[in-house]
This record gives structure tokens, C-alpha cells and sequence, in this order.
């Protein structure tokens, strides 16, 4: 079943066009992942989903209606959640504050959900009475995710977790992302780690220049000639 579909989507910034009739479909409890080089248009095609930047053209369904004019915020209450490129903490706030604010678009239900986060994230526990500003790269990505989490997502939206992580850092955030999806999630992954996205993804797309160019299994891209030759260094 599909959880998310974007249909024909264009979108851009001023006069310029990035996206160009953009087909997406996440489906329920799966990990879809986008890849493609630089300026392929991926991070736009997050914002757009999450009405961060106005869409031109084209239509999103999630959750069987259409929230193609919705607001942002409308779309974090109805369970679409982005964790953006960059992390972007209330740095001065601590990390428990984070999930505080989070948990807020649930109320009791969110707050209650803390716990359980910390759980799943012992170095937060560790760190929760810290400033976000303070901790590592890889702590905050920890943090972004389970700052998502306590939002109480239907659909998770990752724009390029591993950028500017060490290789072991890496490897923890794709562990926790693949958890994440094993836990039913369903989660919409931008990774310029071409072979790690596809690894774990159900299915995945190739963007270029703004256009949808391949998609298949996450197994049939990590083995197309195509794929092989321009994203994963052979």
C-alpha cells in the first residue's frame, strides 16, 4: 500500500525549475531511497513533499488524501516528519529539551515517548542534559532522528544522514536507520552514500538533473551497470 505518492511534481527556486514531473512512492512500513549526485534536485524534492518550498506543478498523497496544498506543520501533525540536511538543533536547548519540543505535537502521548527514545539511544541518555550544540556530528544526527521520532511519524523524510561523518559514525546511522525500518517505519532516505542507501533500501530511485531517471529494488540498482558506474565509484 502506498503511503506516500507524488505525482508529476515540479517545483524550484525563482525562475529556476529543479524538479521536473518527479514520480515518488513510499510505501507503507519500507525504506525507499533517492540517490544521485549533487544538485540532482534531492533535497528539493524533500522540501516540496514537506511544503517547505511551494510546489509548481504536480500532487502528494499521503496516508490515502491529498495533501498537496497543506502547510508544513499541518503535515508534521498528520505524521509526515523531515530530518533536514545539516541537523539544524536548538543548539542552545539540551538534548532532552529537543525531544521535549518534539514530543509537544503529542502531547502526553509524545512525552511519554521519551523514555523509550533514550532507550534506543543510550548516548543521548548519556548526553541528555547537555546543549545539542555541544555534542559531535554523529550525536546530533542521533539526536535529529530521535527528535523525528518523538513526533510520532508515519513517514520519516532523511535528507543526507551520514554528510560529514566519520566511516564508524556512518555505519551507526545506517544501523539505526535500517532499525528504524525494521521497527515498521516507513522511511524516505536522500543519501549521497549510493551504496549504502541501496543496501537497505526496499526500492529506490536515480535522480538527475531534477528527473527521475532509473528506479527498481534497492538490489537491482546496486547491480545495474548504469548505477554501478556513475554513483558507486566503479
Amino acid at each position: 500500500m502506498a503511503l506516500l505518492e507524488v505525482t508529476g511534481l515540479c517545483a524550484g527556486y525563482g525562475k529556476i525549475e529543479i524538479l521536473h514531473d518527479v514520480d515518488v512512492v513510499l510505501e507503507a512500513g519500507t525504506l525507499c531511497a533517492i540517490v544521485g549526485a549533487n544538485a540532482a534536485g534531492k533535497t528539493t524534492l524533500l522540501l516540496a513533499i514537506s511544503a517547505i518550498i511551494k510546489k509548481r506543478a504536480g500532487s502528494v498523497r499521503f496516508n490515502d488524501e491529498d495533501v498537496t496544498k497543506l502547510a508544513p506543520h499541518t503535515l508534521v501533525h498528520r505524521g509526515l516528519l523531515q530530518v533536514p540536511e545539516g541537523r539544524r538543533m536548538l543548539a542552545r536547548m539540551s538534548v532532552e529539551e529537543n525531544l521535549q519540543v518534539a514530543a509537544a505535537v503529542r502531547g502526553a502521548t509524545g512525552f511519554a515517548s521519551i523514555a523509550g527514545l533514550l532507550d534506543r539511544f543510550p548516548i543521548l541518555r548519556t548526553r541528555r542534559n547537555v546543549p545539542a550544540g555541544s555534542l559531535s556530528g554523529g550525536e546530533q544526527q542521533m539526536l535529529a532522528i530521535a527528535r523525528a521520532l518523538a513526533a510520532g511519524p508515519k513517514a520519516l523524510l532523511l535528507d543526507e544522514p551520514s554528510m560529514g561523518l566519520a566511516p564508524k559514525l556512518v555505519d551507526e546511522i545506517f544501523h539505526i536507520i535500517a532499525n528504524e525500518r525494521a521497527n515498521g517505519t516507513s522511511i524516505l532516505l536522500v543519501e549521497q552514500n549510493a551504496r549504502r542507501a541501496l543496501s537497505i533500501a526496499d526500492r529506490a530511485y536515480v535522480m538527475d538533473r531534477g528527473r527521475i531517471t532509473l528506479s527498481g529494488t534497492g538490489n537491482e540498482l546496486l547491480n545495474n551497470r548504469e548505477v554501478t558506474a556513475a554513483y558507486l565509484g566503479a
